[in-house]
């Protein structure tokens, strides 16, 4: 399919592979291209990290980054600090840091302060395919003199803005689409979103949380001899 251009997006072939199962606690049952993984709606599971600053003047700001122009996907567009899927053999701690090097040069000492923050779950469709994500945040509170560095040529800049200034960038076309509900959830637990500002914030909460994991139901049974299959 791939060599005959079937679909738009397995242009993205990357040689890197998401492990297919039915739960997250499930064993894997195979792996597959990540690029190919929206053909099938198969659940992409990703790490994101806030990387953000109590800054003396400004108050919260938060870390963003701009995708390199040659990226596969979403090129030049603005991002979350750092983010990466989680591939074969990979687990999420260790994704973190892989990313986190990789992407902003954070070293071991700087990640000592790493903070667990939940998951963040979306499904979404676009011309490529189907995307069930969910996403394991972590929240990384940073020194206001440290600046990040990209390490992989994945990143054009860096950019330090304000809690506000965050608002007003993720509703612009500038921004990851599949991004924005990782710098929503983080502007909710600190504050910034709330019941006081946003009419929609029950909905708001409940569609950064789709259940995904019972999106699948596993059969173990086979086919009897005439074809059929026993699963009711």
């Amino acid at each position: 399919m791939k060599e005959k251009k079937l679909f738009v997006t397995l242009k993205g072939w990357r040689d890197e592979c998401y492990e297919v199962r039915t739960m997250f606690a499930d064993q894997p049952l195979l792996k597959m291209d990540r690029s190919a993984t929206c053909l099938f709606g198969i659940c992409n599971y990703g790490v994101d990290i806030n990387g953000y600053v109590n800054h003396p003047q400004k108050g919260l700001c938060i870390w963003l980054q701009q995708r390199s122009l040659t990226k596969q996907t979403w090129p030049g567009k603005w991002d979350n600090m750092v983010a990466g899927g989680l591939s074969v053999g990979n687990s999420v701690i260790h994704t973190a840091h892989k990313e986190g090097e990789e992407e902003a040069s954070l070293t071991a000492d700087l990640m000592k302060n790493l903070q667990s923050a939940g998951t963040v779950s979306f499904f979404y469709e676009s011309e490529r395919g189907l995307f069930p994500d969910t996403e394991f945040v972590f929240d990384l509170e940073l020194p206001p003199d440290f600046v990040p560095r990209n390490q992989d040529n994945e990143v054009e800049k860096f950019e330090l803005v304000t809690a506000t200034e965050t608002v007003n960038r993720i509703l612009s076309p500038d921004f990851k689409t599949t991004s924005c509900p990782v710098i929503i959830d983080f502007l909710i637990r600190h504050g910034i979103i709330n019941p006081e500002n946003e009419p929609r914030f029950p909905e708001l909460v409940e569609l950064l949380h789709v259940p995904l994991q019972s999106l699948y139901k596993k059969c173990d049974n086979l086919l009897t001899e005439n074809g059929l299959s026993k699963a009711e």
